[in-house]
């Protein structure tokens, strides 16, 4: 990796533990233990994509992907599942580093309840007044997401969102780019403009 790209993905790296900050988007029946190890073993942080598993599916899927890896790796979890508590507590069994809130507004104590076993929360966030409260209620980093991404997206474009976003929260908050990256000179142009990484 060229050094000014390793610099500028510093804080990145520090709040992922990862050799390089690309995060990996969750994608339900997808992002499993092959892929998230491989990612995680590779320098990246892979990310189990729990969608719409059991608390029950969820421990078997964290223990196979720690059998696979001893990097870090984080688990991603739907704002809206019926059983996002007990998920939680799955995560915090296994004293998973960094939970992703994702598909909503995290509900009412979500963001406690993984705060209190030490992991470290991202959430998403739309509008720049949401990621605004959504941090300042506790989470540790945002990911914007533009029309370009697969999964639970709204309609502006991935860099319309970092133009409004970064010059206002990269200061001072970890913020990871995602949406229609597909080349490392992009990823270069979203760091240089102050993302901390990206989601791919």
């Amino acid at each position: 990796m060229y050094a000014r790209t390793h610099a500028l993905m510093q804080r990145g790296i520090d709040f992922l533990g990862t050799e390089h900050a690309v995060l990996c988007g969750a994608m339900s029946w997808v992002s499993e233990r092959n892929l998230v190890s491989a990612i995680s073993n590779a320098g990246g942080f892979g990310v189990i994509a729990c969608g719409a598993m059991t608390p029950d599916l969820l421990d078997t899927e964290i223990t196979a992907t720690k059998a696979l890896t001893g990097k870090p790796f984080g688990v991603n979890l739907i704002t809206m599942h019926p059983m996002l508590l007990d998920l939680i507590a799955v995560c915090a069994k296994h004293q998973v580093s960094h939970v992703v809130l994702a598909g909503g507004i995290p509900p009412k104590g979500s963001v406690e309840a993984i705060k209190a076993f030490g992991g470290k929360v991202l959430v998403f966030a739309p509008t720049l007044a949401l990621a605004t409260r959504l941090l300042r209620n506790g989470a540790d980093a945002l990911v914007i997401e533009g029309s370009e991404a697969g999964g639970h997206i709204g309609p502006v474009a991935t860099s319309v969102l970092a133009q409004e976003f970064l010059p206002a929260l990269a200061e001072e908050h970890v913020v990871f780019v995602a949406g229609g990256i597909g080349r490392g000179e992009m990823i270069a142009a979203y760091l240089e403009m102050g993302a901390s990484g990206v989601q791919l």
